[in-house]
């Protein structure tokens, strides 16, 4: 079968962040494993790629597979009405966070045929063959979204547990034989900064076995992982055959299971790979130790993130996520002592939260050790706890929302006033010429003249002063 997989993004100048859709590439590479030389699959990406060229390409295709976030969700109705366009005999299977998000309301936004949720290669590998063969009906198979009236949802798969036996490498030559590898070069990652320009990035394990209240549960609430033999032997495999030796991990808790990463650190040294590593997402800061911070410096870490969020214990407490904070000032320390780049994530308009509890994790982050933060605002997505407590199930889900605006007054200011806190957060970290020399120390020199450095700046330019797109409530 023809199969195309597309990443529905729109680009932005407030989220200017685009990574290689490994998502996508791990579909791929499902489909090539168990249906072996069956299907003719392609990959594109809406967030570097022209709509058009997208379009023409997609003529023949007879299932079109579609990635979105809630954050796109009003981009990707737009698509999904010029595929039906110019391809009136494919089928349109959804699939990523906004089918979890909006499981009950499918097909009320969206003319799709069905949708994926949660955990999606095997569900998606038997989609696949329903539509070949024509002989399984949707509801025998788990983990579908298909209309029955309305949407109907199979119920949530098995978790894959054995992920080195099950899981197949993502295709990652379908990105990084294409030009359109080249279009992720030249913009900014998820990480602060890079070394190099090429680079990949990687999920070394899945689910996360902490209750936050504000995040979806794709994965499970339980870490599975790949073996530290199997996670090393990705990187090789990446830096062999396609010279790859940037690397970012995305997963949730990468660090959960201690010895693994220790594991993993150690091996790569011992196989003497020059490769460089960036964390801008799941290192759980407060288990972090000074051993495991040195073996991952030892080992190329050039960037760590510590997702900290607010410093309120009563709202750490509120939002289940219950971080021990005597460790973590300790762990940013030894962090830039090694010569890591530390970045912080924090967010404003926590349920219930004052003016004053929103200053003291803003004093926190301008007074600490960081070279860097990432501040956003605590935004409810439908299908979290957080969103069902302070919003209600029953209300709509605002699409196109980004990190930085929303229309829901979940704290004690308004959206406005959050919107300005916000502004003036940025301002208080970053203009302080102590923290301006230290961020560009951990630079290598032609970074600071790329276009990726000019992209970080415009944003933090456009959360400090453009404000049209806020609720002036």
């Amino acid at each position: 079968m023809n199969i195309s997989l597309i990443k529905a993004r729109e680009p932005s100048v407030s989220i200017p962040e685009v990574t290689p859709p490994l998502g996508l590439m791990y579909l791929a590479g499902y489909l090539r494993k168990y249906r072996p030389c069956k299907d003719n699959i392609k990959i594109f990406d809406l967030s570097v790629q022209d709509l058009d060229y997208v379009l023409e390409n997609l003529k023949d295709a007879d299932i079109v597979g579609l990635s979105s976030t809630n954050r796109d969700g009003l981009y990707l109705s737009t698509i999904i009405k010029h595929i039906r366009r110019v391809n009136t005999g494919c089928s349109l299977v959804l699939g990523g966070p906004i089918v979890s998000s909006l499981i009950n309301e499918l097909f009320d936004r969206f003319d799709i045929d069905c949708a994926v949720a949660y955990e999606g290669e095997q569900t998606f590998l038997e989609v696949i063959e329903k539509f070949d063969s024509g002989h399984t009906a949707f509801e025998n198979i788990k983990g579908v979204v298909y209309r029955n009236g309305n949407s109907k949802f199979t119920g949530r798969r098995e978790t894959i547990e054995n992920l080195d036996d099950v899981i197949p490498f993502p295709a990652w030559d379908l990105i990084l034989n294409s030009p359109l590898s080249k279009e992720y070069w030249k913009r900014k990652s998820f990480a602060f900064f890079r070394m190099e320009k090429r680079y990949m990035g990687l999920f070394s394990s899945r689910g996360c076995p902490y209750g936050c209240i504000y995040c979806h549960d794709i994965f499970a609430k339980r870490f599975r992982a790949h073996s530290a033999v199997r996670v090393v032997s990705e990187i090789e495999h990446l830096h062999t055959n396609f010279g790859i030796r940037d690397f970012e991990f995305y997963d949730d808790t990468f660090n959960f299971d201690k010895d693994r990463t220790r594991n993993i650190c150690d091996l790569i040294v011992e196989k003497r790979l020059k490769i460089n590593m960036y964390f801008p997402n799941g290192l759980r800061s407060d288990i972090l130790e000074k051993d495991i911070i040195e073996k991952m410096a030892k080992a190329g870490t050039r960037v760590m993130c510590f997702a900290i969020e607010t410093v309120t214990e009563r709202l750490q407490i509120l939002l289940r996520r219950n971080l021990k904070f005597e460790n973590i000032n300790n762990m940013i320390e030894i962090a830039v002592k090694n010569g890591i780049h530390a970045e912080g994530f924090f967010m404003l308009g926590h349920p219930t939260e004052t003016k004053e509890e929103m200053l003291n994790t803003i004093n926190f982050a301008a007074k600490s050790p960081l070279h860097s933060a990432a501040f956003s605002i605590a935004i409810p997505q439908k299908g979290t706890e957080l969103y069902s407590k302070y919003i209600g199930d029953e209300s709509p889900q605002s699409l196109g929302e980004g990190y930085y605006e929303y229309s829901s007054a979940i704290s004690k200011l308004s959206p406005h006033e959050v919107k300005k806190l916000l502004a003036y957060t940025f301002m208080k970290f970053y203009l302080r010429p102590g923290r301006i020399i230290r961020i560009f120390k951990t630079f290598p020199a032609g970074f600071i003249f790329s276009r990726r450095f000019l992209v970080q700046i415009f944003k933090w330019v456009d959360v400090v002063f453009h404000r049209k797109r806020f609720s002036s409530k």
